[in-house]
């Protein structure tokens, strides 16, 4: 079904065969589907053909397919993660931009044109095993004439995460890093068994009203199978937070399913809009995606009339995304036939 798509180089369609081609094993066919796109210059095409490359241990044909692009910090990137333990250290490093490369040509419309290669040389350090190395370069740019650079910091906490630093985690400076610092040290301590720290690491900053902190919390409690302590943790998030919290909701509700108490999500959903007020089709999304969670696919599809509509809206777009989406839609549903009749009448229609 997918093939006439991909024969005409349309990337979705050519990605999604790929990917079913190195599931199966058919590694070759798929490096033979990804060349003519990646050929044109197409970066995902060069990327995930670079992996399949690497897969099969020719790192002299990956360096040679990414290190002339390097200044592409995707495939850079790549490169680093593809080439780390082969003994090319010393070759990739050269190809690599510098910090502070300053502007260059945007690689895709919706990029930045500011080249920050930090995190990259950061990641490339520690591959080498040079972890000290990689802390000192991120610690320097967390925070730069004032500014705070979000990623930066991330990166920083979690390198110290995965490396044991529970005292420099501890002592991650307060220049609005805080949050990534105090995920990383709560799954530090998860790791080390050392559950009711974490627990109380995060209840201490989620009771002082901090959601992401009662996000994880949840998650960490759910994890160890006290669900009725991550509901409650949310219950109060949810209500005490700002109106943009369905993120909490999201994962309040998967929860309660996976406790296998689906009507309870649904009738804490009807009670919190009613109370709360909202937007009626996100009322009708989240029950319904209840009802899919806990395998009721039938009711879901019945559940708001509101999809109907956007139903039929995809389909009057005429478009190839709007085919796609709704296809999509069709599946998440539990109806993957009408998902493939309406693909394979889209592609006569193109015909």
């Amino acid at each position: 079904m997918l093939e006439p798509f991909a024969a005409t180089g349309w990337w979705p369609a050519v990605d999604a065969v790929a990917g079913l081609l190195a599931e199966w094993g058919r590694h070759e066919e798929a490096i033979v589907l990804l060349r003519p796109l990646a050929d044109t210059g197409h970066r995902y095409a060069q990327r995930d053909l670079a992996r399949l490359l690497a897969r099969q241990d020719h790192l002299d044909q990956v360096v040679a397919l990414l290190g002339p692009r390097a200044a592409d910090l995707l495939l850079a990137e790549e490169l680093v993660e593809l080439t780390a333990g082969h003994g090319r250290d010393a070759e990739v490093a050269a190809l690599l931009p510098e910090i502070h490369t300053g502007p260059t040509g945007p690689f895709e419309s919706w990029s930045s044109d500011a080249v920050d290669a930090v995190r990259l040389h950061a990641r490339f350090l520690e591959l080498q095993g040079r972890i000290d190395e990689a802390i000192h370069l991120l610690s320097r740019h967390v925070c730069v004439d004032g500014v705070v650079y979000a990623d930066h910091a991330e990166q920083l906490a979690r390198l110290l995460g995965r490396h044991g630093r529970e005292a420099e985690l501890r002592a991650f400076p307060a220049d609005g890093g805080e949050e990534y610092a105090l995920a990383a040290l709560a799954q530090l301590l998860e790791e080390l068994d050392r559950i009711p720290e974490a627990v109380a690491l995060l209840g201490q900053s989620a009771g002082a009203g901090n959601p992401h902190a009662a996000f994880g919390l949840a998650e960490l409690l759910a994890r160890h199978g006290r669900h009725g302590e991550a509901v409650e943790v949310l219950r109060t998030a949810a209500e005490t937070a700002d109106d943009d919290c369905d993120w909490l909701i999201h994962l309040l509700c998967r929860i309660l399913v996976d406790a296998g108490r689906p009507d309870d999500a649904l009738t804490w959903i009807d009670d919190y809009f009613t109370r709360r007020g909202g937007n009626d089709q996100e009322q009708a999304f989240m029950r319904a995606e209840v009802m899919r969670l806990s395998g009721r696919a039938a009711d879901a599809q019945a559940e708001p009339a509101e999809f109907a509509t956007s139903d039929q809206e995809l389909l009057r777009s005429g478009t190839v995304d709007g085919a796609i989406a709704l296809a999509e839609r069709l599946v998440r549903r539990g109806e993957p036939q009408k998902a493939v009749a309406h693909l394979r009448d889209r592609l006569d229609g193109l015909r």
